[in-house]
């Protein structure tokens, strides 16, 4: 049986159990100038001594499914678009005593990221790499150093890949 996920808006309360999403603060600005106004520590990315490194991904479109997820046990991971929107997919952080046994597929979701906000995963929430819908884009990634080596677990699907539903405009 194929599993359809639709696309839902970016929303903090819906989010949530993925992590917290990076948006525009609703208070007061911490310091403003000519031209700028800077809200300090929006979402702190807690660590554990490692320091976080800046990926960068060039995402083009490749048609609305996945077949592959991973996560990370210990490390928190932003990703942030850079141009137009993106998709990013997340599953629930269950087991985390069997770091390799997949959350029902059922249970993921899928969020439109616009440019100007993000999300921040916490560790052991599975994901995978955003999704271009239109047009080509850029995201950067915040993740802790050495993740990819050390923190990483990758579960394929390809006989059963999930369908994403075309969000609308």
């Amino acid at each position: 049986m194929t599993v359809r996920l639709p696309v839902r808006p970016l929303d903090a309360d819906e989010f949530r159990p993925f992590g917290r999403v990076i948006k525009s603060p609703r208070r007061d600005h911490d310091a403003s100038g000519p031209g700028w106004r800077w809200w300090a520590e929006t979402v702190m990315l807690p660590t554990d001594g490692r320091p976080f490194g800046v990926g960068y991904l060039e995402l083009q479109p490749a048609g609305l499914q996945f077949d592959w997820a991973e996560r990370h046990m210990r490390t928190v991971e932003a990703i942030v678009p850079l141009g137009d929107e993106c998709l990013v997919y997340v599953g629930p952080p269950d087991h985390p005593e069997q770091p390799a046994r997949l959350a029902d597929l059922n249970t993921f979701g899928v969020f439109r990221v616009p440019p100007g906000m993000g999300v921040a995963l916490d560790p052991g929430v599975w994901h995978g790499a955003p999704l271009a819908l239109d047009r080509a884009t850029r995201a950067m990634v915040l993740i802790l150093e050495g993740t990819g080596k050390h923190d990483v677990t990758i579960v394929r699907f390809e006989d059963a890949p999930v369908m994403i539903d075309r969000p609308g405009p």
